[in-house]
């Protein structure tokens, strides 16, 4: 190896010790170097000397190493002056080779010095003592120590919490006792104890060991990532509860479907207390129902522990089931002990939600639910509650109108007259309320009670009324309990507020999941714009509606197949702009197919007919002249279908005042 070499593969403090003139060896050449150089005053000024472990300045090292290199390797007098100045030649040579490493080193040196103080994380190196001997000004932003309070201490006493302390001890005396190298590079996350006590995650990256003139330190760039696990947190508290949202809807999804299919109360009530385990945990699920009088709650069905249990009534101005019914409001109380509304019945209960049964706009009960934590019930659970309980209001409306008729057809020998007044509370005596339009009605059951429906509801988000005819196959029991199913899979619907085809659609494919053999149903429906006096309608079976307009008649041509025949059918929509005026007669076939002992059918002529001179008719009174011709065509012919008829006319409000 050559000078150069040896010279350029040096450390600073190396070429330093080689320039000590404490060693013998080396005192001597400089004495014997002074005469041939060629600056006496360089070679000759004296050494500085440093205490021991008293660091050696950058400049003061340079200086030492500039007389060293002044010094070293100069030719002695010989005989020969060529030699002599090769040699003087290659001796400057070294010395600038020399001097290049060194100020290179320097470089090097500040370089790294700046990189650390200048990065963006918190860079601390400590010794196998964990001892801090570096700490850079994002160390001081991070942690809140500064440089000169940082230096000196242990790792411990400035950013490792107690509880770490140990896990600390035990990997600095692994460190010190393997005869391996540790990797250079680790990452890991734990927690760091700020100044003011507070713990927060970093994310740790270590590299060493380092080798110094000074000893061995281990480095490590540390990051605040409180941020980004807060952000990791959110993400993770949203994707469950996107999951929770997710499976609450599908459980939903799966008790409205058996809902809609039950229409035994009981079965019903058992049913949903099984269910309703799914979205929550409780301790007592409770309904009660609203009684006539609107006065007190009636208990009707309670579960607890898997057993059905009894409770007593409770009036509708107390507890917080009365709560929930006066206000229609769901009503969460997160500890019963601090709510005086509660009524104690368990001793164990904490936490309580009531939510209001609300079916067509009216309250038919309260769903309850009791659980032993306090504050267990959480806004989610409120959401998913919320859900069920208008579902259960919907279904729990169909059974016990569906439990009234089962009751009835029972007994239908002993009291068919009592059956035809259930019926009658089926359709509907409540007219729908317009500013621009009336309706009238009109059916006659070809038996005690009938198949034909009618029923009137309002759309209120959409601000649009509702007008539902239907005739269903068969006369009698069978064919009422048939349109009780239907007119239930409706009003469950109609919380939708779907468009004529659109609901059309629905009832069908709802028939369609549980079909019953020879039974189907036509059905026209009708949805009124008041303000704007446009009318919406769909047919699936019934006769084509009859549009009179300034005297002259004529039909709309809106047809369909009936529902519950075939799946996946598609309907059209009609729209008709009304004029005031305008009247439209919406009608089953048992108006048009009414026969004489001719055989003769009523049909549109019989209609048209009946319409003669009625362009300034009331609605009532184009009604009472319908069944007039109709009984007159008949004339005492028993009928043999149901017949309803809705007349609905168009009129000008401001106009009438004016």
């Amino acid at each position: 190896m050559s000078k150069c070499d040896e010279v350029s593969g040096a450390t600073i403090d190396e070429l330093l010790s080689k320039a000590d003139p404490s060693s013998p060896a080396q005192g001597t050449a400089i004495e014997e170097t002074k005469a041939a150089s060629s600056s006496p005053e360089a070679v000759t000024a004296p050494f500085p000397r440093f205490a021991p472990g008293q660091r050696k300045s950058p400049k003061v090292k340079e200086r030492r190493v500039g007389r060293l290199v002044s010094t070293m390797s100069w030719p002695k007098p010989g005989p020969s002056a060529r030699l002599e100045a090769a040699r003087h030649q290659a001796n400057h040579e070294q010395q600038k080779i020399v001097l290049d490493t060194v100020r290179r080193l320097a470089e090097s040196e500040a370089r790294s010095q700046l990189i650390i103080e200048t990065a963006p994380d918190a860079f601390i190196g400590f010794d196998l003592e964990s001892r801090i001997v570096k700490w850079n000004a994002q160390a001081t932003v991070i942690f809140g120590w500064t440089k000169e309070e940082a230096l000196g201490n242990t790792l411990w006493e400035t950013i490792i919490p107690p509880a770490l302390h140990e896990v600390h001890r035990r990997r600095l005396d692994r460190l010190r006792q393997s005869e391996e190298a540790p990797p250079e590079n680790y990452r890991f996350e734990l927690y760091a104890r700020h100044r003011n006590g507070h713990d927060f995650p970093v994310e740790v990256t270590s590299s060493g060991p380092i080798h110094t003139h000074a000893g061995q330190f281990f480095g490590a760039f540390v990051r605040d990532i409180s941020k980004r696990k807060e952000r990791e947190e959110e993400l993770r508290r949203a994707k469950e509860s996107a999951v929770a949202y997710a499976r609450s809807l599908e459980i939903l999804n799966g008790i409205s479907r058996e809902l809609s299919a039950l229409l035994n109360t009981d079965e019903l009530l058992m049913r949903i207390g099984e269910l309703l385990s799914q979205l929550l945990e409780y301790h007592t699920f409770s309904i009660l129902l609203v009684d006539a009088a609107g006065k007190n709650l009636l208990h009707r069905f309670s579960f607890s522990g898997a057993q059905v249990i009894s409770k007593p009534d409770v009036p509708i101005d107390r507890g917080v089931t009365g709560f929930a019914a006066r206000t229609r409001k769901p009503v969460v109380v997160g500890d019963v002990r601090d709510d005086a509304r509660y009524i104690k019945f368990h001793e164990a209960t904490r936490s309580e939600l009531s939510v209001p049964l609300i079916a067509k706009d009216k309250l038919i009960g309260v769903l309850d639910i009791e659980n032993r934590t306090p504050h267990y019930f959480r806004e989610s659970h409120v959401q998913a509650v919320v859900i069920l309980a208008s579902q259960l209001a919907i279904a729990l409306d169909n059974a016990i109108l569906y439990d009234r008729v089962s009751a009835q057809e029972k007994q239908l020998n002993q009291d068919l007259q009592f059956a035809r007044k259930l019926q009658k509370q089926l359709l509907t005596d409540d007219l729908p309320q317009m500013r621009n339009a009336v309706v009238s009605t009109l059916s006659w059951p070809a038996r005690i009670i009938g198949g034909d429906i009618f029923e009137f509801a309002h759309y209120r988000r959409q601000g649009l009324h509702v007008g539902i005819l239907g005739d269903v196959t068969g006369k009698g029991a069978p064919a009422a309990l048939y349109a009780a199913l239907t007119s239930g899979i409706i009003r469950l619907l109609i919380e939708r507020e779907l468009f004529p085809a659109e609901m059309l659609r629905a009832v069908n494919d709802a028939l369609m999941a549980r079909p019953l053999e020879s039974h189907f149903v036509a059905l026209m429906f009708i949805l009124w714009d008041d303000v704007s006096r446009t009318l919406h309608l769909a047919n699936s079976g019934l006769p084509r509606p009859v549009h009179f307009r300034k005297g002259k008649m004529e039909i709309i041509d809106a047809v369909g197949t009936p529902l519950g025949l075939l799946a996946e059918r598609e309907y059209e929509e009609h729209r008709v702009e009304a004029l005031p005026g305008d009247v439209f007669l919406f009608l089953t076939d048992g108006i048009l197919e009414a026969a004489n002992r001719y055989g003769e059918e009523f049909g549109y002529a019989g209609i048209e007919k009946a319409l003669i001179g009625c362009e300034n008719c009331t609605e009532i009174e184009i009604r009472n002249g319908l069944a007039s011709a109709l009984s007159e065509h008949l004339n005492e012919v028993e009928a043999g279908d149901d017949q309803t008829v809705i007349v609905f006319k168009v009129q000008d409000v401001a106009a009438e005042q004016g």
